[in-house]
């Protein structure tokens, strides 16, 4: 028990020394409003500030575990799975009341289960197709469907049309819907699924999140950032090729 209370008190001075960062250089605020503004964006679907929202009260109320655990919240939907797992951990050592426990334990359990796999060290290639002035590249969906997406490094979350996303009987996915992508044809939105395996090249991403949405003829879909953000992109258009090189992520 004393480990624990020593761990406890650490981690409220670890946390506490950002507050006066935050003072510093953001002006005073209480816990409460940043807490309010973090909701707001939540329910906005907006969760990079939803984060620095909950972040910022964290920092002003730093023994408060139901914070850390609406930080890890939006981490989470951010895809910074360690980072989020981290901030769980956090709201566990801060003895939150047993619903608020359970709830992040189950949360750190579902982090840990659906990890997907790291793409090979060296990346991949993969050829592409040009088609009216845009890049189209090959996928494989689940290890059995071949489809046509295309290429959009600006696109948030990547788009499935409904009738393959049917034929694949993909899931949906958990949280707030719909989602709001922007690809390159504008603001979209749509349902969000889970597809459990998409696999360009030799790099293969598992549980990946994306929008159901007609993204136009000749193609299935659009690859974007959910799948492309963890990689480092490099386009030769010489040669017609995409090269994926993985990025070091938290």
């Amino acid at each position: 028990m004393r480990w624990h209370f020593i761990v406890k008190r650490w981690v409220t001075l670890a946390v506490g020394t950002l507050m006066g960062q935050w003072l510093a250089f953001g002006g005073s605020e209480s816990p409460a409003r940043a807490y309010s503004a973090g909701v707001v964006a939540w329910d906005r679907q907006d969760y990079a500030e939803a984060a620095r929202r909950w972040s910022r009260a964290t920092a002003l109320q730093p023994d408060n575990p139901y914070f850390h655990y609406r930080l890890a919240s939006a981490l989470s939907r951010l895809g910074q799975r360690t980072s989020a797992a981290d901030a769980y951990r956090l709201a566990l050592l801060l003895e939150p009341p047993d619903h608020l426990a359970r709830l992040a334990k189950n949360e750190l359990v579902r982090l840990t289960d659906d990890a997907p796999p790291r793409p090979p060290a060296d990346g991949g290639s993969v050829a592409l197709d040009l088609a009216n002035g845009v890049w189209i590249v090959p996928v494989t969906l689940n290890g059995v469907r071949s489809a046509r997406f295309l290429l959009d490094t600006g696109a948030s979350v990547s788009l499935i049309a409904p009738a393959l996303a049917q034929r694949l009987s993909l899931s949906a996915a958990d949280g707030p819907q719909p989602l709001q992508p922007q690809p390159v044809a504008g603001l979209t939105t749509g349902p969000a699924v889970r597809i459990p395996s998409l696999r360009v090249g030799d790099v293969e991403i598992r549980n990946t999140l994306a929008v159901v949405h007609d993204p136009g003829p000749p193609v299935d879909g659009i690859l974007g950032n959910t799948f492309l953000g963890r990689f480092r992109v490099t386009i030769d258009s010489d040669e017609k090729r995409l090269v994926l090189v993985p990025l070091v992520r938290d």
